[in-house]
């Protein structure tokens, strides 16, 4: 096997005055560079038999780098990553439910007609105001003003379908007309298509161009 040429990293002390190498690379903070806090590296080439490369851990790449010198096999640790960011890559599961900031479509059990909405609320706190709206009988809820001219049929609150993601609130309520108007393009409501009873923000009709591909995209989400 071919040699492999290396930097061999020293860890040392800093010196008053000197740079570690988060602030030689560019990064303001050393712990997310090689090494840790206080220690700056010194290089020197030599030739190792071969060469791991793997995340630092503060107080045990030091050891390891040690003990891997005595079998000729040189260590690097990879720039910008450490066992903390590797640890930190995982994140709590959100319930599906638990989601916010999201546009939704609920369907009608029997007929399969969508109601499209948006909510910066998480969704089951937004699932029980249409509930209770529609206990009340509640004529500007469009799920309820449908399950009233449609008295057997019923919603499947159980399956929700997430069509999009969007924090800022405008640009839900953008992104909620797209889908509500890709279901019903005409300038009039057509409740046989969707259940909303508006089409929310008024919308260039250059924007009808694209309605068979939000229709089916719609249709893939709910689907699935």
């Amino acid at each position: 096997m071919f040699a492999e040429k290396c930097v061999h990293f020293e860890w040392v002390p800093c010196e008053a005055g000197e740079r570690n190498v988060g602030e030689i690379m560019g990064g303001g903070n050393f712990e997310s560079g090689v090494g840790g806090a206080g220690a700056t590296c010194r290089t020197g080439e030599s030739e190792f038999y071969d060469v791991l490369h793997a995340p630092y851990v503060k107080g045990f790449s030091e050891g390891l780098q040690s003990k891997l010198r005595k079998f000729n096999i040189g260590y690097i640790p990879k720039r910008g990553e450490t066992l903390y960011t590797h640890l930190f890559k995982l994140k709590q599961r959100v319930e599906l439910e638990d989601r916010k900031n999201v546009v939704y479509a609920v369907e009608c059990k029997t007929c399969g007609i969508p109601y499209v909405g948006e909510t910066g609320q998480h969704y089951c706190d937004r699932r029980r105001q249409h509930q209770v709206d529609v206990r009340n009988k509640k004529t500007t809820n469009g799920i309820s003003e449908h399950l009233k001219h449609n008295q057997d049929h019923e919603i499947n609150w159980e399956k929700i379908t997430f069509l999009d993601k969007e924090d800022h609130w405008k640009g839900r309520k953008l992104k909620e007309a797209l889908y509500i108007n890709a279901l019903n393009p005409s300038t009039t409501t057509n409740t046989s298509k969707r259940m909303n009873l508006e089409k929310g923000f008024e919308l260039d009709p250059i924007w009808n161009e694209f309605n068979s591909i939000f229709r089916s995209y719609i249709r893939e989400k709910v689907d699935r």
